[in-house]
């Protein structure tokens, strides 16, 4: 059929035809059986109700589903925000946008993208917000409610007034981080919540309330045409608000609870954080599971379970780290001052269990550092004392001259002195010190230990340090490298 087709509904008594027509500005989208004009008012209306709070928290603030609301003329009633087939719903009569929808609408996008903070707040920021005046581009705040209370005028004196209206916005963006109450008004507000409520308490009585302009986002209400709903499209928007509509889109895909439809519906609404906790039972790898739930609680972050399954894959994974960052999240999400005092002291415990994990991690490190030194060490003894085997064993002179087999570099430098340290290193390499004292002695190294010759009477040990009780020695060595060829024991003390 025809887009200008019409279609049948069944309203009390008679049977009529209706036609209804789509305003949209993302998230929202407006049908309505009214007038243009209306419709396309109460879509500017909820885009800079929505743009504006974003402005002040300093991040923007879209809603986990996009808002179709039904405005409808003659018998439509108020209703309240609900998640119908693929999106949420809110029922309206023709005209403006009664307060209570805009507060709704404000409640609605901090909890989907904030942290928990004081409900006092919260509810006082949606009550400021409750009365937005606004005609196309231009918006105002500040607007007395009907009844003021003192939640309400304490946002009314933070917004409106210029003592406070330039740290508004760093303190709820504080608010949105989940950042401790007392902390961020003093940080911002230079003083306490409950001090500021004295002054909000006179502010209050006197019952001066001015109003702001606000930064709006620019729209002409002109520019936003209107889109005919075919009749099956209409009939589906009637079974939605009568709540007979079946799920549709990520909501169907999500309810087949395969890996498959789960990845496909968080695709369709990547804000959507419940296919990510589905994916995450799943999961084999802790790791993996790990990150769903890490991500799932990301999207909800005033979810206390996902945060808390996140934090347990993570410690399940052996990742102590990562795990406290969760517990961390989940102190956050905390509705009350006991659950959070709670989790805080539970993050604590894992953070501590998170120290003790890296400082046996490097205890073990240092263990087997040292353990590895001592074998260089015990291997160089043992190549030094095969090449004094091997040449004991050819009845090497004891003159220090090179034996025939040598064939590396001939060397060109003598050295004669007491070795009084032999330092064993990384890679069979030595470095010996040979003088009169180590401040002045001469020091050398061996390249590889098990490539020079050592000759001597008696004993023959290049033994790791200092040593004991110096002998007498005659290095032939590179004078460019100052690389040891032979080592000669002469006897002497």
């Amino acid at each position: 059929m025809k887009r200008f087709l019409s279609v049948l509904l069944l309203v009390p008594g008679l049977l009529t035809a209706e036609k209804w027509t789509a305003y949209r500005a993302a998230p929202f989208t407006v049908y309505t059986n009214g007038g243009e004009k209306e419709a396309q008012a109460v879509v500017v209306t909820l885009e800079q109700l929505r743009h504006t709070l974003s402005g002040k928290f300093g991040k923007e603030l879209m809603p986990v589903w996009p808002l179709a609301v039904v405005q409808r003329k003659n018998d439509a009633e108020v209703g309240e925000i609900r998640l119908g087939r693929d999106s949420y719903l809110l029922t309206l009569p023709v005209g403006a946008v009664p307060p209570g929808v805009l507060e709704q609408v404000a409640l609605l996008l901090l909890k989907e993208n904030t942290a928990t903070m004081d409900p006092s707040v919260e509810r006082g920021v949606a009550r400021a917000f409750s009365t937005l005046d606004v005609d196309g581009p231009r918006v105002t705040l500040g607007a007395a409610p009907a009844a003021k209370d003192l939640e309400w005028a304490r946002m009314h004196l933070l917004l409106t007034d210029p003592r406070f209206s330039g740290t508004a916005r760093v303190l709820l963006s504080n608010f949105a981080k989940g950042v401790d109450g007392d902390a961020a008004w003093r940080n911002t507000v230079g003083m306490l919540q409950r001090d500021f409520d004295k002054e909000v308490a006179a502010y209050l009585a006197k019952g001066a309330f001015g109003t702001i302009a606000l930064t709006s986002k620019p729209m002409d209400p002109r520019r936003i045409r209107g889109e005919e709903l075919e009749p099956e499209e209409a009939r589906l928007l009637m079974d939605d608000v009568a709540g007979k509509a079946a799920p549709s889109g990520a909501r169907a895909l999500a309810l087949q609870n395969t890996r498959d439809s789960l990845e496909k519906a968080w695709r369709m609404n990547p804000r959507w954080s419940l296919p990510h906790e589905l994916l995450a039972k799943l999961e084999e790898k802790q790791s993996d599971k790990a990150q769903r739930y890490r991500k799932a609680a990301e999207l909800s972050p005033r979810e206390v379970r996902l945060w808390r399954a996140a934090a347990e894959a993570f410690e399940a994974a052996e990742l102590p780290a990562e795990a406290t960052k969760m517990w961390f999240g989940a102190e956050r999400a905390a509705a009350t001052p006991k659950e959070r005092a709670e989790l805080k002291a539970i993050r604590l415990a894992a953070d501590q269990k998170r120290i003790e994990a890296e400082e046996e991690e490097r205890r073990k490190a240092q263990e087997a550092e040292a353990r590895e030194l001592q074998r260089l060490k015990d291997e160089a003894k043992t190549r030094i004392r095969e090449a004094e085997a091997r040449a004991n064993a050819g009845a090497a002179p004891t003159t220090g001259k090179v034996v025939d087999w040598w064939d590396g570099p001939r060397p060109d430098g003598t050295a004669r002195g007491k070795l009084l340290r032999v330092d064993c290193l990384a890679g069979n390499q030595l470095r010996l010190a040979i003088g009169d004292n180590l401040k002045t002695a001469t020091v050398l190294k061996v390249k590889d230990a098990g490539k020079i010759v050592v000759t001597g009477n008696g004993t023959v040990d290049l033994g790791c340090g200092l040593q004991k009780a110096p002998r007498t020695v005659t290095v032939e060595y590179q004078k460019a490298t100052g690389e040891i060829s032979t080592v000669t024991f002469t006897g002497e003390r």
